[in-house]
């Protein structure tokens, strides 16, 4: 006879008793006390269909849309779970615009890096959505207990080696597209699209392992509304750099 039966502990959360029970594939899963008294039985279809259902709203708290909402609830309803969201969205929005308020005389002077804003945002913010995805699913398996700091390294290289073969695709953009019109320091506005590339994906990166864990560690989930924040800080970093470098090497 087997004198240790593996069995859950009454007070297990559900992703510690999915991650315990991921490799034993057992119609009925035993749950004991600390004892090894038997308290209660769970089947292995409702542990594995209540964690999917978790992870499948995963995609919809990124984005502020709460857990609890489903197709059928009220319109009302579904209105007072995401407005809020909303209105943190609006705020965080005027901060990236006031950045490029501060750029306004830049912007007036070269009126060409305009045409690479909405390039230098979409692909910070790209880039920080890949690491955001990966930190939220390393939370909802239990990887990253223990490896924050692992984590975090790891997406900053990453954005750093992704930054370098994107800027140089943008910059050689930036590169050509000035040349074509005539712009006599074509060159110089290419180095800058290059080096505010780097930076902003290097960021991106950072911030998307760094948000989900510092949600996590304010008690909060870290799925809610983890875009809102990284959208924010990618939209600040990226314009705040491709027009903070285009000033210091282009105009002063």
């Amino acid at each position: 006879m087997w004198t240790r039966l593996f069995a859950l502990q009454p007070d297990m959360s559900l992703t510690e008793a999915m991650k315990a029970s991921v490799n034993r594939h057992f119609p009925v899963y035993p749950v004991c006390d600390h004892e090894g008294r038997l308290v209660g039985l769970v089947r292995g279809q409702n542990l594995f269909e209540a964690r999917a259902i978790e992870i499948s709203a995963q995609a919809s708290t990124m984005m502020g849309v709460e857990k609890e909402e489903r197709l059928m609830t009220p319109v009302f309803r579904s209105l007072t779970l995401r407005h809020p969201w909303l209105q943190v969205n609006l705020l965080t929005a005027f901060a990236a615009a006031a950045v490029v308020g501060l750029f306004q005389e830049t912007l007036d002077q070269v009126m060409i890096l305009a045409v690479f804003l909405p390039v230098m945002a979409g692909q910070s913010g790209n880039t920080g959505c890949q690491a955001l995805a990966v930190s939220l699913r390393g939370l909802t398996l239990g990887d990253v207990q223990g490896r924050e700091r692992r984590l975090v390294m790891k997406e900053g290289v990453l954005g750093l080696l992704n930054g370098v073969l994107v800027g140089l695709t943008a910059g050689l953009g930036m590169w050509m597209y000035a040349a074509w019109k005539g712009y006599p320091q074509s060159f110089m506005l290419g180095a800058v699209v290059f080096m505010a590339m780097v930076a902003s994906c290097i960021v991106s990166g950072l911030c998307g392992a760094a948000i989900p864990l510092l949600l996590r560690r304010l008690k909060t989930d870290p799925a809610t509304a983890s875009s809102i924040f990284l959208t924010t800080a990618t939209d600040i970093v990226s314009m705040g750099f491709f027009l903070g470098l285009a000033r210091w090497l282009i105009i002063l």
